[in-house]
């Protein structure tokens, strides 16, 4: 590792294990990607999404509805990355908002479905492009092929944690 390049946190785990047999270069990369994610959030939650009181968690509810449609809740879950408990409240949250709406299920009376309303359809769409453009001022530092780099290494990383995805 350069040491010109780590953060502080960084020399400040060298300096405090580095006596010990550990794979360094694993940990700065798995710290950094929370940091560096962690950081990017709290920037959307703040700059993007705060005007319209919503949670990074609601944001990508509304987004996976938006882009996949109505869902089954349970697999609504799985596609947020959250659990059920979780999904549960952020539903009853955007739903009591009039964004989404929960029924039953066709198929299954048991089940429940999620969709987006018309407003909730129009909050999304107004919203994306105005995420979007912080997503490409929070990489512009980055060029075109750093970034598609990078998209690929983090690719490759979550199907390694996360088969079949």
């Amino acid at each position: 590792m350069n040491d010109d390049e780590l953060l502080p946190a960084e020399r400040k785990v060298l300096e405090r294990l580095g006596h010990l047999p550990l794979d360094f270069r694993a940990m700065a990369v798995v710290s950094n990607l929370f940091r560096a994610s962690s950081a990017v959030r709290r920037k959307m939650e703040a700059e993007v999404l705060a005007t319209d009181r919503l949670s990074w968690t609601s944001f990508v509810v509304l987004w996976v509805l938006w882009v996949w449609g109505e869902m089954e809740s349970r697999d609504l879950a799985a596609a947020v990355g959250i659990s059920r408990p979780t999904s549960t409240g952020v539903v009853t949250t955007l739903e009591g908002r009039g964004l989404v709406r929960r029924g039953k299920s066709a198929e299954d009376g048991r089940m429940v479905r999620v969709s987006l309303t018309a407003p909730g359809r129009r909050k999304i769409e107004a919203l994306f492009p105005k995420f979007n453009a912080e997503e490409a001022e929070v990489t512009a530092h980055l060029s075109p092929a750093e970034q598609e780099v990078l998209a690929s290494l983090l690719r490759s990383m979550l199907r390694s944690v996360q088969p079949g995805d």
